[in-house]
């Protein structure tokens, strides 16, 4: 029979076409996409270093997201099943035994194949929604800070920046009220590419207001972190990250309590400009802020129109007047509703 390696699940069609996976949908590539981020030593390191984070999905916050859970292995024969074990050096001393694992869902085989596909890929989840309260709230406490990427300069960067990456895939996340099963070995499918990418893009629809879209890379050898969900972790060869050039980030806003951590020195208010005193761990970040992005940043806020409390950004420019002495200029432009 002819494997399409097609499924069509809703209006979303998650495909493997001349080696590639692709996924069609009917919403058009976005031009910025953002990304939120706590304020901690992790998120300062990945700005000033200009990568991001490649999650492992037992890193991801929804339990079922990119899970085996979704797997359907029912279908699978056992030539096939003692075949990957031979395959891929597997077991080799336990040989396994496909009637006592078929009785158990298969969660043996599951439990390797997982460990296996996602040692080579990465996670980025990134939104096309910027100033969402939801997202400040969850992602930055209101304290951290948002990026605008410009995805196609990443996108045009990814190869020349990172000469190892194998392939990578960008899509809208699929939300539904239900995240069914995916038949791992359906006759349309000659390879695991197409049910892998359909369990990687499909989330409940609790999560819809994320508007997120994913940047999946696949390397090799990136390891398997510690989880809750799991006791089996290896370090890998190759560190998670992703890079990009500086000129990608269009803007950074910060959240409306972030310089609630510094000492005030002058009144917070409708003023042109007001002061602080920055805490020595914060000075080398304030510093790269101002050295390299002065004309992109903003202070997240709210704004009153119409009777109504909206979300906003506006420009400021930062100033170190010492060591330890930062002044913020407020622009009075950049005001960006929601």
């Amino acid at each position: 029979m002819n494997k399409t390696n097609i499924l069509k699940y809703g209006n979303w069609i998650y495909k493997l076409e001349n080696g590639n996976q692709k996924v069609e949908t009917l919403k058009s590539v976005p031009t910025s996409v953002y990304k939120y981020y706590p304020f901690n030593n992790n998120s300062r390191n990945a700005l000033q270093k200009g990568y991001l984070y490649c999650s492992h999905p037992n890193q991801l916050n929804d339990s079922i997201d990119s899970s085996p859970l979704i797997w359907d292995f029912s279908k699978m024969e056992e030539d096939r099943y003692n075949a990957f074990y031979r395959d891929y050096g597997i077991d080799e001393i336990n040989t396994p035994n496909y009637i006592e694992d078929k009785k158990n869902n298969f969660e043996e085989i599951k439990f390797h194949f997982y460990n296996l596909s996602t040692n080579q890929m990465g996670v980025i989840s990134l939104s096309e929604t910027p100033l969402n309260i939801l997202m400040w709230a969850h992602y930055s406490n209101e304290q951290g800070l948002m990026i605008e990427f410009d995805w196609e300069i990443i996108r045009d960067n990814l190869k020349e920046l990172n000469s190892d990456l194998k392939n990578y895939v960008f899509f809208p996340v699929q939300y539904v009220e239900s995240v069914e099963k995916v038949d791992f070995f359906s006759e349309n499918y000659g390879s695991p590419d197409v049910p892998l990418l359909y369990s990687w893009g499909v989330k409940r629809d609790d999560w819809s207001y994320e508007n997120e879209w994913r940047l999946i890379v696949y390397l090799q050898n990136l390891g398997i972190p510690s989880s809750g969900n799991s006791s089996y972790s290896h370090l890998g060869t190759r560190e998670r990250k992703i890079y990009y050039p500086k000129e990608a980030i269009k803007t950074i806003v910060l959240g409306k309590y972030f310089f609630d951590r510094m000492k005030p020195l002058t009144p917070v208010g409708k003023t042109e400009s007001f002061k602080y005193q920055i805490e020595c761990e914060d000075f080398d970040f304030i510093k790269y802020l101002a050295d390299n992005f002065n004309d992109k940043i903003y202070l997240s806020g709210e704004i009153e129109k119409e009777g109504k409390l909206k979300r906003s950004t506006e420009r400021i420019e930062l100033q170190l007047l010492d060591e330890n002495i930062l002044e913020i200029e407020r622009k009075y432009e950049g005001f960006h509703q929601r």
